[in-house]
């Protein structure tokens, strides 16, 4: 039901996203209309009893992470109380088996942050990375930036053709494809999964022209690939792509919905 409901709610935001204001009305007819394309009745008891299973599920992995949290803020809080009184008494040995701690609660937190902010599937960085950590409050860049969206090619037609599982293995495939090319050219960049099928390239201190011929090339690369599932499916992981600049202030998602047009654009060329 999480995953029907994650592509309900990306193929809703991403219909509705070109609209300055979306009332509660249009978005309930939009996900109503997208439930209905994979057979979910939102009005039926059988779908009001597995939302509030997933909703107790999801209260209760929230819970589960704001203890673990409290958990290591209360151990840091200790640790940081034990360093300070060594330090005052200038007791080396006394640090040295603090930073043995310090070191286990760097991983604990670093554990923490990626169930939050990393995709289950890809783990790179999900949309609440996007929102809570690149992005301001509301939802404006926080510095000059190069954005690149990548839309995966073909995703749904091999969902629905062949299985979740194969369009899945292409989304890790190129993700990981992306992230190993894009750390082999230098650049500060950071990749997130925004929509089902899409991916957010935020890249620092470089020119457009570059960045267009980076991509350009992966993308070529990717298309003269084949993948072979282990039933027999052959693949092409291809993708389609879009580079804008941004500044400082300016709109996530009026950036957004210019990258969508214009790889719709040149889809119609």
């Amino acid at each position: 039901m999480k995953t029907k409901l994650k592509e309900i709610t990306d193929s809703t935001v991403t219909e509705l996203l070109s609209n300055e204001i979306i009332l509660p009305s249009n978005y309930f007819q939009c996900f109503d209309k997208h439930a209905k394309t994979i057979d979910v009745n939102i009005d039926s008891e059988s779908f009001e009893k597995e939302l509030s299973e997933l909703i107790l599920d999801e209260f209760n992995e929230i819970n589960k992470y704001v203890n673990d949290a409290v958990r290591t803020i209360d151990t840091a809080a200790s640790v940081t109380l034990e360093a300070q009184k060594a330090i005052k008494d200038n007791n080396t040995l006394v640090l040295k088996n603090l930073y043995g701690q310090i070191k286990e609660l760097q991983s604990e937190l670093k554990d923490i942050t990626d169930n939050i902010y990393k995709d289950y599937l890809t783990k790179v960085n999900n949309k609440k990375w996007l929102y809570h950590k690149f992005l301001s409050k509301d939802a404006r860049y926080k510095e000059d930036n190069h954005i690149i969206l990548i839309d995966v090619a073909d995703y749904d037609y091999i969902a629905d053709t062949y299985n979740k599982l194969i369009s899945n293995n292409l989304l890790v495939f190129i993700s990981k494809y992306l992230l190993n090319k894009l750390n082999e050219e230098n650049l500060d960049f950071e990749i997130s999964r925004y929509l089902t099928s899409k991916f957010i390239i935020s890249v620092k201190n470089d020119e457009i022209s570059h960045l267009e011929t980076i991509i350009d090339t992966i993308s070529k690369v990717l298309y003269n690939t084949t993948l072979k599932s282990n039933s027999g499916v052959m693949i092409k992981p291809t993708f389609e792509f879009s580079i804008i600049k941004v500044t400082k202030d300016d709109s996530f998602h009026e950036s957004l919905d210019t990258l969508i047009r214009n790889i719709e654009n040149a889809k119609r060329k």
